[in-house]
């Protein structure tokens, strides 16, 4: 397995793995943008994308009130802004937003820049790049992410970890 980045790279992949670990924190856009170079590797060695596994890292944030799960997330999306531009502009976040939260984050980044650069990023932004919400919409957005290319979401919890146990436990996919 590869953990790529780059479509280059993602090309690459798709050439000589046997499996890609598909970044986290990134749009269902760049996903799709991972897929054709991924396929396009895949041609090249004489095989099928569907030959190579696809597990990704899907931030989520869960709760009840939709506002509370989006700002459980957002500290980790100002910060993610900041550090990984690169990723974030491939993944569509608007390069004013990335210049406004480089202004404010350093490297490394203090607690009191995170949380201002955090009162920056829209909501739009942080369900476009997590699947923070309510229980059906953590759901819909993980299922977005299978859609468009991740064969095996692997979870990662932020704020209430039950509650998103519970969102996602008996959950189908195909359902």
């Amino acid at each position: 397995y590869i953990g790529a980045t780059g479509m280059k790279m993602m090309e690459l992949t798709g050439e000589i793995a046997d499996g890609v670990v598909l970044n986290y924190l990134v749009s269902p856009d760049y996903n799709n943008r991972a897929m054709d170079a991924l396929q396009k590797g895949a041609e090249k060695a004489g095989r099928s994308i569907d030959e190579i596994d696809r597990p990704q890292l899907v931030v989520c944030s869960v709760h009840e009130d939709r506002d509370t799960a989006l700002s459980m997330a957002r500290n980790m999306v100002a910060q993610y802004l900041g550090q990984q531009p690169h990723i974030m502009e491939a993944s569509g976040v608007p390069k004013s937003l990335l210049d406004d939260v480089g202004q404010i984050l350093t490297w490394p980044a203090t607690h009191e820049q995170v949380e201002a650069a955090a009162k920056l990023v829209p909501d739009e932004i942080v369900q476009m790049l997590t699947a923070s919400g309510t229980a059906a919409e953590a759901r819909e957005a993980v299922a977005g992410y299978m859609a468009n290319g991740c064969t095996s979401p692997v979870l990662y919890p932020l704020g209430d970890v039950y509650a998103t146990i519970d969102a996602f436990a008996g959950w189908d996919s195909n359902s």
